[in-house]
C-alpha cells in the first residue's frame, strides 16, 4: 500500500494541468478534475487491482523458492506378531532431508524474483493502459459537451436570424423562404443535440466503468487546458521510452532471465544430496541405536544425461527468443512513438491555424453578413452559408482538439511517462 501511494505522488508530480480552460462551461456545471480522476482510477480500477494482486502473488513465491524441500519422516515396525505394534521385533524412526547442490537455491530464487519483477512491470503497464483509456474517454466527454454548448449557442444565433427574417418578412422585404429556412436549421440543431447527448452519455458510461463507480453516479463538465502545448522533441520521447516504458523493461528482463535459466540448467548436471538420521530399536537383539545415512542423485548417469542437455538447450532457445522479442518490442514502441509524434505535431499546427486565422475570419464574415442582410445588401442564403461555415469549422476545431489530446494520451502510454507534451 505504501508503494502505491508513493507511485501516486510521483505520478501527480508529473501531471500539470493549467487552471485556465479553453472550454465553454455550462451554467452551474461542476467541473471534472482529470488529475483527481486519475488518482481515483489508480485506487479503484479493478484491472489495476487485479494486476496488483498478481504482483503480490509472485512476491509471495520468493520466500518459497528460498526454502528447502519438506523433510520426510518415516516410522517403521517390522515383524509384528498378530498386529500387536508394541511387540514388533524391529522399530525405526527415520528423518530424511534433501539438500540441493550449492547455488541451485540461489538461482531458483533469482528466477522467482525475476518473475516478480515481470509482474511488477505488467502492473505498471496496466496502469499505463487504464490511464490512457481514462484520458481518451475524458476528452471524448469534453468534445461532446463542447458540441452541445456550441449547439445551444448556434440555436440562439439561429433564433436571432429567424427574428430578423420574420421582421423583414413582416414588412415585405424578404420572402417566406427565409423564415422557413431558419426554422429548418433550428430543427436540425435539435436533432444534432440528441446525437451529442447520446455520445456524452456513452463517454460518461466508459468513465464510470474505468473508475469503478455505480452506474447511477453523475459526472460533471470536462475541461482541458487553454494552451495547446507540444514542445518535446522526438529524440527525448524515444530516450524516455527506454527508461520508463514498462513493456520494454519487461522484455529486457527476459534476457537476464534467459541467462539465469542457462546457469540453472547447467547446475542440473550436479547432484543433490540426501541426509538421513535413523533411530533403531530391536527387542530381539536388545539393541537401541542411531544410524546416519547419506546419498546423492545421479543426473550424469548415461540414461539421464540427455535430459540435462535438453534443459540447457531449452534455456539457450529462451534467451535467443528473449533477444528477438526485445528487438521487436523496441521497434514497435519506437514506430508508434514516431507515428503519434508526427500526428501531434500536425494537429498542433492545424489547431494554431484554426485559432489564429480560420475561426476569427469566419466570425468576422458572419458578423458582416448579418449586418448586410439586415440592411438588405445580401440574401438570407448568403447569411446561412456564412453561418454554416463557422459552425462546421468550429466543430472541426473541437474535433481536431479532441484528436490532438487523445494522441497525447496515447503518446504518454507509449513512452510510459505522463504529460510528455510539456517536456523540453
Amino acid at each position: 500500500m505504501k508503494k502505491k501511494f508513493i507511485f501516486i505522488f510521483l505520478l501527480l508530480s508529473a501531471i500539470r494541468i493549467n487552471a485556465q480552460q479553453d472550454s465553454l462551461v455550462l451554467p452551474e456545471a461542476q467541473e471534472l478534475d482529470l488529475q483527481f480522476l486519475i488518482v481515483e482510477a489508480l485506487q479503484n480500477n479493478p484491472e489495476i487491482q487485479a494486476a496488483d494482486f498478481d504482483w503480490d502473488l509472485m512476491r509471495a513465491k520468493i520466500t518459497q523458492a528460498q526454502s528447502l524441500e519438506n523433510p520426510e519422516l518415516k516410522l517403521m515396525h517390522e515383524e509384528i506378531p498378530g498386529l500387536k505394534f508394541g511387540d514388533a521385533m524391529y522399530s525405526r524412526v527415520e528423518l530424511m532431508q534433501m539438500f540441493p547442490f550449492p547455488g541451485k537455491i540461489n538461482l531458483q530464487t533469482e528466477l522467482t524474483r525475476i518473475e516478480s519483477e515481470h509482474s511488477h512491470h505488467d502492473h505498471l503497464e496496466k496502469i499505463n493502459e487504464v490511464i490512457a483509456k481514462l484520458k481518451m474517454a475524458y476528452i471524448e466527454l469534453w468534445f461532446n459537451q463542447q458540441a452541445m454548448v456550441l449547439n445551444r449557442e448556434n440555436a440562439r444565433l439561429m433564433k436571432q436570424f429567424l427574428s430578423v427574417a420574420q421582421t423583414k418578412f413582416g414588412v415585405g422585404e424578404t420572402s417566406l423562404q427565409d423564415v422557413l429556412k431558419a426554422q429548418i436549421e433550428i430543427t436540425k440543431l435539435d436533432n444534432d443535440l440528441f446525437s451529442f447527448r447520446q455520445k456524452e452519455l456513452s463517454a460518461k458510461t466508459m468513465l464510470l466503468s474505468i473508475l469503478n463507480r455505480k452506474e447511477t453516479d453523475t459526472l460533471g463538465f470536462a475541461t482541458i487546458s487553454e494552451e495547446v502545448v507540444f514542445s518535446v522533441s522526438l529524440d527525448s520521447l524515444l530516450n524516455l521510452s527506454v527508461q520508463h516504458r514498462p513493456m520494454l523493461k519487461h522484455d529486457s528482463l527476459d534476457i537476464h532471465e534467459g541467462n539465469t535459466m542457462i546457469a540453472m540448467a547447467k547446475k542440473e548436471y550436479y547432484p543433490d544430496f540426501n541426509v538421513g538420521l535413523r533411530y533403531d530399536h530391536s527387542s530381539e537383539k536388545n539393541f537401541n541405536g542411531w544410524t546416519i545415512s547419506a546419498g546423492i542423485s545421479l543426473p550424469f548417469a548415461p540414461w539421464t544425461i540427455a535430459k540435462q542437455d535438453a534443459k540447457v538447450e531449452e534455456a539457450k532457445i529462451f534467451l535467443d527468443k528473449a533477444n528477438a522479442t526485445l528487438n521487436a518490442t523496441r521497434n514497435m514502441v519506437f514506430a508508434n512513438i514516431r507515428d503519434l509524434y508526427f500526428k501531434a505535431e500536425a494537429n498542433k499546427k492545424q489547431l494554431d491555424n484554426f485559432r489564429l486565422s480560420i475561426l476569427p475570419q469566419l466570425r468576422t464574415t458572419l458578423d458582416a453578413s448579418l449586418t448586410e442582410y439586415q440592411n438588405g445588401k445580401t440574401s438570407f442564403l448568403m447569411l446561412l452559408d456564412s453561418y454554416r461555415m463557422l459552425v462546421d469549422m468550429t466543430l472541426d476545431y473541437y474535433m481536431k482538439r479532441m484528436e490532438f489530446e487523445q494522441t497525447l494520451a496515447q503518446l504518454d502510454r507509449e513512452v510510459g511517462f505522463q504529460n510528455v507534451a510539456n517536456m523540453k
